[in-house]
């Protein structure tokens, strides 16, 4: 016999049956009590007391005429049928019961599983669980899902983040040893040359060499500076340097720009101003690479008690649901995870065909003009 079990001769939980023919009839034979055991909890318990109490007061219909003829015992039978109704009672109920939350212990030891480091351990829907409890097992187990494929993207995204930073050290590295370090040692020399220069027309032509020397230099520091922080955002604002920026980006790709930014200069803290722009840019990207649109619009504005970007294009659109790989899904979820991680709110809408539109809000910072 094949060593290979298909899913007909598996139980629900995933493990094999003993025999196919045996398991089979087994499963016919439960079906009725299945049925029952799968009725809501609620009306388990209501149809098992109904049962119990019309069982006992049959019980003591059938001893009436009796106790009617015999007044001896009559009050002990009664107590002693009484007593018997209730009994039955609560080991009917607690049965229920135990059955009923069955899927909660089941679930109680997945999570302990799952807190352990068993990051793949999922829930098994129990066959005889009510319809209630098994949504529960289907719920826990999204939610672990969709925990576990947010933590791959996280680890997909530090991973590449780390790789970026070390990308632009060693640029950095480079620029300052061939560029900057060679610049300053000729520099070193040539100043070396003027000092013993005995004319005083050298040592002016060559002090000359050095000033225009040093000038370059630090050119290409603040050049590297800017590299690393957008001087937009100091020199011009949140609101300038988003217009300028969209507006040179989208002009550059041959997409037609509409573009809308009001003065929110105070509103924001440093850091959020700076998530804020990279958002922008990460969008841009986005709609230019990948969305195929022909026109983009851009929208900052003051709302009562955030600040509002919003990004808009006509492209092609796609299914939110199905971008989970490539530099786009990341994309995607690197700008969900920046605007949450300063306390914003991310919004993505997009159909396959309609285009793509993104709001992020940031509540406005305590201590901004009518911001708290």
């Amino acid at each position: 016999m094949s060593s290979a079990v298909t899913g007909e001769q598996q139980t629900r939980d995933g493990r094999p049956r003993t025999g196919a023919g045996v398991g089979a009839s087994a499963q016919e034979s439960a079906r009725p009590i299945r049925a029952v055991l799968r009725v809501p909890l609620f009306y388990k318990l209501s149809l098992a007391n109904g049962a119990i109490i019309l069982g006992t007061a049959a019980f003591v219909g059938l001893l009436a005429p009796e106790l009617v003829r015999s007044n001896a015992g009559s009050a002990g039978a009664v107590i002693l049928a009484a007593a018997i109704g209730l009994l039955l009672s609560l080991i009917v109920n607690g049965l229920i019961v135990w059955i009923a939350l069955t899927p909660l212990r089941r679930l109680e030891e997945v999570a302990a599983r799952v807190n352990a480091g068993e990051h793949s351990a999922r829930a098994v829907a129990n066959p005889v669980a009510d319809a209630d409890f098994e949504r529960l097992v289907e719920t826990f187990n999204s939610v672990l899902d969709t925990a576990s494929d947010r933590n791959r993207r996280l680890r997909e995204m530090a991973a590449r983040a780390q790789d970026a930073t070390e990308e632009e050290r060693r640029r950095l590295a480079r620029e300052l040893h061939d560029g900057i370090a060679q610049s300053l040692a000729a520099l070193n020399i040539q100043v070396k040359l003027a000092r013993r220069a005995e004319s005083i027309q050298v040592r002016a032509a060559v002090l000359d060499e050095v000033s225009t020397g040093i000038s370059e230099a630090i050119t290409e520091l603040r050049r590297m500076a800017r590299g690393l922080r957008p001087p937009a955002l100091e020199m011009l604002g949140l609101a300038a340097a988003i217009e300028s920026h969209a507006r040179s980006t989208l002009e550059a790709a041959g997409i037609a720009a509409e573009i809308r930014a009001e003065n929110v200069a105070g509103l924001l803290g440093p850091e959020i101003e700076l998530a804020l722009y990279r958002i922008l840019q990460e969008g841009l990207s986005n709609a230019i690479r990948h969305a195929g649109a022909t026109r983009v619009r851009v929208d900052l504005r003051r709302g009562e008690d955030h600040v509002e970007l919003e990004i808009e294009d006509d492209g092609h659109g796609f299914e939110p649901g199905t971008v989970r790989e490539g530099d786009r899904g990341l994309g995607l979820f690197g700008m969900e995870e920046r605007t949450e991680s300063h306390g914003g709110q991310f919004q993505l809408t997009s159909e396959s065909g309609t285009g793509t539109r993104i709001v992020v809000m940031f509540p406005i910072s305590e201590g901004a003009p009518n911001g708290g």
